[in-house]
């Protein structure tokens, strides 16, 4: 059985950049114009997503206040302090539309999933950790954010995988970040089934549909992935690497940037690929008994001795940018626990054939006729090659 779960926040921004963000357009989403364009954009671009993978089930995870933004961050104003919303934009409007967009597919039978200060990317882990080794069913889950890539895995011939269906470039491919088991199994033809058990076959003819659309399958390594921005930090989310310090040169004399200010550094990728590979840490989970070593390795590297203890700060870093339902606070963990069973309990949605019309069909946003309200609307996967580096968000 295959599940699809929607990074809906990741979504819902990305089609509202398309649709207002580019070329002559520059749409405020004041008017009521504008904020239904985006809604069918949505409904085109998500149904796109699941006619391609035709899954069992479907499941959308939604954004709440993060809880990471209590943990203290003494390098920097905290956790994505340094994102600003753009003041031309009414986002009152936007999460009005996103809202709405939550009650339609509730109404139509899918799982709409929101937890009190649990991003998306949290409800999704807990969604994986679910069905991939509780249920022993496929995740596919569906997001641009390489945070989700940590989630990579596999349990046995059960699967999550992570499929980012935008493409950025001009020779810029859909792409499926498998764990290497993954591609033996899908090349393993001795593991067909049989006329009387089939499920195996269709699991497979699944994963090969998105193949076949354009798709690159790129074998990941998700553990890696958190340890790395463990070490190295996440200027996305404003999360310092685990160490910087003031840069001096060889004579020991302090280094200024182009505004006479000291240049700051800190563990690079390279840097943590050596330090990884003289730990032997294989997850984030084996740091803490080698906190000493990590020490002695940031004092090597940096020349410097860090005023803190290493445990805390791994702890610190862990909480911040690893997925994992051990590390989240217990109350989100008790609250999506109580969801689950009534939420798989319901009758299943086979929406092979959905398309926005019929996503959208007895709202406000399509004419009583079956038509949208104002002409054609492509999707986000044919337009993305035109998009520019300008954000909205």
């Amino acid at each position: 059985m295959t599940n699809a779960i929607f990074d809906l926040s990741n979504m819902f921004f990305r089609s509202m950049f398309i649709v207002g963000g580019y070329g002559k357009k520059q749409y405020t989403f004041d008017s009521e114009k504008e904020t239904d364009q985006l809604m069918r954009k949505v409904a085109t671009d998500v149904s796109s997503v699941i006619r391609q993978i035709n899954p069992s089930r479907v499941i959308f995870a939604l954004d709440s206040r993060s809880w990471r933004k209590d943990i203290p961050i003494d390098e920097n104003e905290g956790y994505k302090g340094n994102r600003k919303k753009s003041e031309h934009i009414n986002w009152e409007n936007i999460y009005k539309v996103m809202n709405d967009f939550s009650d339609i597919m509730k109404t139509n039978g899918f799982i709409v999933s929101q937890v009190d200060n649990a991003e998306a990317d949290d409800l999704i882990a807990l969604w994986a950790e679910e069905l991939v080794n509780k249920q022993k069913q496929h995740a596919i889950l569906i997001s641009a954010d390489e945070d989700v890539r940590q989630l990579v895995s596999s349990n046995g011939k059960v699967f999550s995988v992570v499929y980012n269906p935008f493409t950025m470039g001009k020779n810029a491919t859909k792409k499926l970040f498998v764990t290497p088991e993954f591609v033996s199994w899908l090349n393993d033809e001795s593991d067909m089934g049989d006329i009387f058990n089939r499920s195996i076959d269709v699991d497979k003819e699944d994963f090969e549909r998105i193949i076949q659309d354009k798709t690159k399958v790129e074998p990941t390594n998700g553990k890696e992935i958190a340890l790395r921005k463990m070490f190295c930090g996440d200027d996305g989310d404003n999360v310092p690497a685990i160490f910087s310090w003031i840069h001096k040169n060889k004579e020991g004399d302090v280094m200024l940037d182009k505004f006479g200010e000291p240049k700051i550094a800190r563990i690079t990728p390279s840097k943590f690929e050596k330090i990884a590979e003289y730990i032997g840490a294989k997850d984030y989970k084996d740091l803490l008994e080698k906190a000493d070593v990590i020490y002695d390795q940031i004092v090597e590297i940096s020349g410097e001795r860090p005023p803190f203890k290493m445990e805390s700060r791994i702890d610190r870093q862990s909480k911040l940018v690893v997925l994992d339902g051990d590390l989240f606070p217990p109350q989100i963990v008790t609250d999506f626990n109580k969801s689950v069973s009534e939420e798989l309990g319901r009758a299943q949605v086979h929406p092979q054939t959905w398309n926005m019309l019929s996503m959208l069909e007895g709202t406000k946003y399509v004419n009583p006729n079956g038509k949208s309200q104002s002409g054609n609307e492509s999707s986000i996967f044919g337009e993305v090659d035109r998009i520019t580096n300008k954000e909205l968000f």
